[in-house]
């Protein structure tokens, strides 16, 4: 499976629920979804909401929360950025506030922007 970032350094091809979503697998969605309703202590969870192709591909399923709740989805897409690390005011609060919900994976979400972001400053261009 190809490797797929979202703007704010989540690896889409790594999260359950795409690899779920990905392999066409209703059963694998309703076991991410009832591991979600106990992690997030959330009972609204439900394995329909969270089918995703990836919250930046357009026209393909997100998950409710990519789709209708998180804040740098839009602002990526307004922006015309990619990553969070290509935009002018990176780290931004929005971001900031992200990654205080998780922040055992946030660090590595973060250095992995960090770094994308110092070889984009290096990398050489003609033009």
């Amino acid at each position: 499976m190809p490797i797929n970032i979202s703007p704010c350094g989540l690896v889409c091809s790594r999260c359950d629920a795409y690899r779920a979503t990905q392999e066409n697998s209703a059963e694998k969605l309703e076991l991410v979804a009832a591991d979600w309703r106990k992690r997030y202590h959330c009972d609204e969870i439900r394995a329909e909401s969270i089918a995703c192709d990836g919250c930046m591909t357009e026209g393909g399923r997100k998950c409710h929360h990519c789709e209708y709740s998180c804040p740098i989805r839009p602002c990526a897409i307004s922006k015309g950025v990619k990553l969070c690390s290509e935009c002018a005011e990176y780290p931004c609060a929005k971001l900031k506030e992200f990654y205080s919900f998780a922040p055992e994976r946030s660090e590595a979400m973060k250095k992995m922007l960090d770094a994308i972001a110092e070889v984009e400053k290096k990398m050489h261009s003609a033009f």
